[in-house]
């Protein structure tokens, strides 16, 4: 869409701060902001005036529905040409970005179809749902999004001759132009499960976009395979092609889903889920005895070629890289997704970024040996890790342990671990952030981002801080017994402290050598800005934090970085693009340099702050003297450019912590999770690949890693040595020593 002039979106909201924009598409823009009398954090969606009628009917729909699984609108305002819209703020990714577990998958299906059940009861219908438009609150709980196509139903269904939605997941219906109602959404929420559950798309994703169609209108998905019954006969069934064979309502198939769930992990499912979920009792209780068990759905014949994905491919599923975001876009916050119209069908068929998720549990196809080996995973929406350690980790209980609790000393070390004989964490199932320990192993802050655990290199957990419980409460006392909200980033000090990113608590946290927890910036009232101290402050949720060879602390918020001093004192150094130029001039923002135009990482060091650009698939540094410069990146897309400039290569960046990493002598790696590479740019600004192949895979240990293919890289970390760590995503981490041999530390 044209350039917006954000002085008129702020003369429209004038109770509202604008920060960076978090989303972009041909049809609008989505720019972070904050409610300056209720301190809430807001999405405002913008869009131009030739879209008036629908977004003012979009905001319509969504002022219909109040259901904690469907995101809520704020406010709503139409200036001249200019549509507003101020939402919710939801910083946890969308669906896309994300592997979950098992019990995970299955509770967000039965919250979305809750949550379509609610909106269908009101007359709305949806007609979009994709992973795309599934996002998740800072806490884990799913939010259904997006209703720009939806329409009204008024009782009948809708309209003929208008094709709306995205090819992957169109109903039979929705394809033949025909009647749409309420059956098209549970198709496409059955999709959606189909691939999550499975590992693969419903139907071969090199199919043009037409055999896609005929195939969704004509030919049966194949049986997933390794898939327990009671889940599989669920998602087949929402995948008939007659409307009328599948689940009676939206409120029967969250029902299904639910009991599916029970009868596979016990009736406290939700529980274990790992995600916020709020469901009626009536849904999520598993059926009482004598009244029977979920329909069973009569497959096709299984064809012969391996269910795990198309022909010629293993039988045993892996993770696949995740679809990226198109230019301008942040997961959790896209403006349109691949829309069609009257019969014209267009946008890319991205692959699945998942996984057969009942791999190495009872239903899967793992032996006892390997289901008893930890595993560490990185992903995406989406670039996660996980730790699966499927035996060894169901004997262990939940608990929080206990540290020190004396005063914040600064002596070197690693923060306090649970003393022995306390109970260890639970399974982890994803991971949000992680960083090396000083003494060995990983910190990772897991998928809940209400803990911080430590992960020994001989694959044992022990908690660092946080009781998985959420909260705001501990500082001052022992790191294990105080409560976080999502957590989103962290980074580790040269004395042994470590720093959290508290999002969800739009605050920083230390945790030092002795295992007490502190806030070292936010949790005021005032507004960030120069020259305040940095406690005295209220931080926007989510950012980045980074810690320099010399302690210095630096963090990323709505848009504006800034430099903590040794005195607690915030300096603002540098900005995104067009933040704060017209907000608030007394503030200084406008004599800050424009750094990039969104931040997906920070990495600090020689005195210099550089920044994963994503949005310009860019590496920005910022000089000591406050000069930015490209540092990499701005060559077409898809040049190597290895062995010449790194300004002359083509970058892929993702918008994930922990992407960037620095040695002491100047040399920066930085993962790039698509073309499944690892790269350096020198001291002399020369660009070279030191991992990874380009190609997908998991191969070539013992080997040069230039010579491996690696898996979704989506992370990377450098220890004292020279020993370089890599996150491959949904699979393990590796290792490649200075002599450039690659190995698996964990798999």
């Amino acid at each position: 869409m044209p350039a917006v002039d954000r002085a008129r979106i702020a003369r429209a909201l004038p109770r509202y701060a604008l920060g960076e924009q978090l989303g972009a598409g041909s049809f609008g823009l989505v720019i972070a902001g904050r409610h300056l009398d209720l301190d809430r954090l807001v999405a405002i969606k913008v869009l131009p005036a030739a879209s008036v009628s629908g977004f003012r009917g979009e905001a319509r729909m969504l002022s219909r529905l109040d259901h904690p699984h469907i995101v809520r609108v704020h406010d709503y305002v139409v200036l001249d040409d200019l549509c507003l819209m101020v939402m919710e703020l939801l910083s946890g990714g969308a669906l896309s970005q994300h592997q979950l577990s098992a019990a995970g998958t299955l509770a967000v299906g039965a919250a979305v179809a809750d949550a379509l059940a609610h909106a269908h009861a009101a007359g709305v219908l949806h007609r979009d749902i994709k992973p795309d438009n599934i996002l998740f609150t800072g806490s884990g709980q799913p939010k259904l999004t997006d209703f720009g196509i939806g329409m009204m139903l008024d009782g009948a269904p809708g309209p003929t001759g208008q094709v709306v939605g995205t090819p992957r997941y169109m109903a039979p219906e929705q394809i033949a132009g025909g009647p749409v109602g309420p059956p098209a959404d549970l198709y496409a929420l059955g999709v959606v499960l189909y691939e999550l559950v499975s590992g693969r798309q419903v139907f071969d994703p090199g199919l043009s976009v037409p055999e896609l169609l005929r195939h969704q209108r004509e030919v049966d998905p194949p049986v997933p395979a390794g898939v327990p019954a009671a889940v599989c006969d669920v998602v087949l069934r929402t995948l008939a092609k007659d409307p009328a064979a599948r689940p009676a309502d939206a409120r029967t198939l969250a029902r299904d889903l639910a009991a599916a769930a029970a009868a596979v992990f016990g009736p406290d499912w939700p529980a274990g889920s790992g995600l916020v979920v709020h469901l009626p009792e009536s849904t999520a209780r598993p059926p009482a005895p004598g009244e029977g068990p979920v329909p069973r759905f009569t497959p096709p014949p299984r064809p012969s070629v391996g269910l795990a994905g198309s022909a010629g491919e293993a039988a045993e599923a892996r993770p696949r890289p995740p679809s990226r975001p198109e230019s301008g876009q942040v997961p959790g916050h896209e403006v349109s997704g691949h829309e069609v119209s009257g019969r014209e069908v267009s946008g890319p068929q991205p692959v699945v970024a998942a996984r057969n998720l009942f791999e190495g549990t009872s239903y899967g196809g793992w032996s006892p040996a390997r289901r008893r080996t930890a595993v560490v995973a990185g992903a995406v929406a989406a670039f996660l890790l996980a730790v699966v350690a499927l035996v060894l980790m169901r004997e262990l209980g939940d608990g929080g342990g206990t540290g020190a609790a004396a005063a914040d000393g600064g002596s070197t070390g690693t923060p306090t671990a649970p003393a022995a004989g306390t109970a260890a964490p639970p399974l982890i199932d994803t991971v949000r952030a992680w960083a090396l320990a000083p003494s060995g192993g990983f910190y990772i802050v897991d998928g809940t981002g209400a803990r911080l655990l430590r992960l020994a290199l001989d694959g044992t957990v022990s908690v660092v801080a946080g009781t998985g419980v959420e909260g705001s409460t501990g500082d001052g006392g022992p790191a294990t017994a105080a409560r976080l909200r999502g957590v989103n980033d962290l980074a580790v000090a040269p004395d042994g402290t470590v720093l959290l990113s508290d999002g969800g608590n739009q605050r920083i946290r230390r945790i030092g050598v002795d295992g007490v927890i502190r806030t070292v910036a936010g949790g005021g009232s005032e507004l960030p800005a120069d020259g305040r101290r940095a406690t005295d402050v209220s931080l926007g949720s989510g950012g980045r934090v980074a810690c320099g060879p010399g302690g210095e602390l630096v963090l990323a918020r709505a848009g504006q970085i800034y430099r903590v001093d040794r005195a607690g004192v915030l300096h603002l150094i540098a900005r995104t693009q067009d933040v704060g130029a017209t907000d608030n001039p007394a503030r200084g923002e406008e004599s800050v340099p424009v750094i990039a135009a969104s931040i997906g990482d920070l990495e600090v060091g020689g005195g210099r702050v550089y920044v994963a650009d994503f949005t310009t698939d860019r590496i920005r540094v910022l000089e000591p003297d406050g000069t930015p410069r490209t540092l990499a990146g701005g060559g077409p897309q898809g040049q190597l450019g290895d062995g010449g400039p790194a300004t002359a290569a083509g970058l892929n960046l993702s918008s994930e912590p922990s992407t960037l990493a620095l040695d002491p002598t100047g040399n920066l790696y930085f993962a790039e999770p698509v073309p499944n590479r690892v790269r350096r740019v020198d001291a002399r600004g020369v660009i070279t690949t030191v991992a990874g192949t380009g190609e997908i895979g998991s191969g070539g240990n013992g080997g040069p890693a230039t010579a491996a293919r690696l898996w979704s890289p989506a992370r990377v970390a450098l220890d004292t040595s020279g020993v370089l760590f890599i996150g491959e995503t949904g699979t393990s981490i590796r290792r490649v020593g200075p002599d450039g041999v690659i190995t698996s530390v964990l798999d």
